[in-house]
């Protein structure tokens, strides 16, 4: 019996974020980890490859990770997918803007490995 594969998009202009984030995904095993460099992009796969799992970059050229989840929700085909913020935006108040915009979970860079491995495992379900 095989086991299920996921599906995450990260949409992340900064390529060394984008790098290390694919490290990261090698070391979790059933999954695969798609990259966009903005939010235009990352929308367009989401749309196409319904992943199971979103994190958006909030500072991104053009539209912002804010926009990007408000397109996402407007449209049918992704509203169900989780979107998780990641940004450096660490105070509580950017923090709670994020979950009242409607992020499902709002991850500050840097982030702790371990605490980020339990957390996609906890939205995977695996």
């Amino acid at each position: 019996m095989n086991s299920p594969s996921y599906t995450i998009l990260y949409v992340e202009d900064n390529e060394l974020n984008m790098a290390l984030m694919g490290h990261i995904f090698k070391k979790i095993p059933h999954t695969h980890l798609i990259g966009a460099a903005s939010a235009e992009e990352g929308i367009e796969i989401a749309i196409q490859g319904q992943p199971d799992l979103i994190f958006m970059d909030i500072q991104l050229p053009g539209m912002n990770g804010y926009e990007a989840l408000e397109e996402l929700r407007s449209r049918e085909e992704t509203r169900h997918i989780p979107v998780l913020a990641v940004s450096s935006f660490a105070q509580k108040s950017d923090i709670e803007k994020g979950i009242q915009a409607g992020f499902a979970d709002y991850i500050t860079k840097p982030f702790q490995l371990k605490a980020f491995k339990n957390l996609i495992e906890q939205w995977l379900k695996i």
